[in-house]
């Protein structure tokens, strides 16, 4: 049986590596690749996207289902380090941005959950829902209704739930940014490992 699940998370776990190679024929120069936070994960997207020598420009839709917008980087230094457009997965998953080795890839990321944080939004829910828990409390002391007390644990829980968001957002992106900054002392001066492009 434990022999029946590594098989199954070793597969699992290929299929994971590989996902981004489904989405790399979108990378062929166009002015814009959309991808849905549905298809790819955020640090898969970013990093498809760098090896190709794109970048996050934007992410649009609703919550339930948002685009992530790819451009092309016109930095010098991105189009030198990305692979062709039309280059196979195969040779392009080789790229440093697949294996935490380029700064651009990691600065890539923490821009992205920068843009994506969307505090104009969050901060005033974040300043609303103890003013609604609080009046709430106070109308269950007024009229003693214990069915208050679901809306009042509900928007308490709502209040943690946005603070560990923001702090989560904001502790991913220091820690990309760190990276970034170590892999940058590494391999000066752009922080990508000399001679490490796929043979292309």
């Amino acid at each position: 049986m434990a022999a029946v699940r590594e098989t199954v998370s070793k597969r699992v776990a290929q299929a994971r590596r590989e996902l981004p190679g489904h989405y790399a024929h979108l990378f062929d120069g166009r002015p814009e690749v959309d991808i849905s936070t549905t298809e790819l994960r955020p640090d898969q997207a970013v990093q498809l996207a760098t090896a190709y020598g794109y970048r996050h420009q934007r992410t649009r839709g609703s919550k339930s289902l948002r685009y992530r917008v790819f451009v092309p980087d016109h930095d010098a230094g991105a189009q030198r380090e990305a692979v062709p457009p039309g280059t196979p997965f195969e040779v392009a998953a080789r790229h440093p941005a697949f294996h935490d080795r380029s700064a651009r890839a990691a600065r890539n990321h923490a821009e992205m959950i920068e843009r994506e944080r969307s505090l104009v939004k969050l901060v005033p829910a974040m300043a609303v829902v103890p003013f609604v828990a609080i009046w709430l409390v106070v109308q269950l002391v007024l009229t003693g209704k214990p069915v208050l007390l679901v809306p009042i644990v509900f928007f308490v829980l709502l209040e943690v739930a946005l603070i560990l968001m923001v702090r989560a957002g904001r502790r991913k992106q220091r820690v990309l940014e760190v990276q970034a900054e170590w892999l940058m002392r590494r391999y000066p001066p752009d922080g990508f490992p000399d001679g490490s492009l796929p043979g292309v």
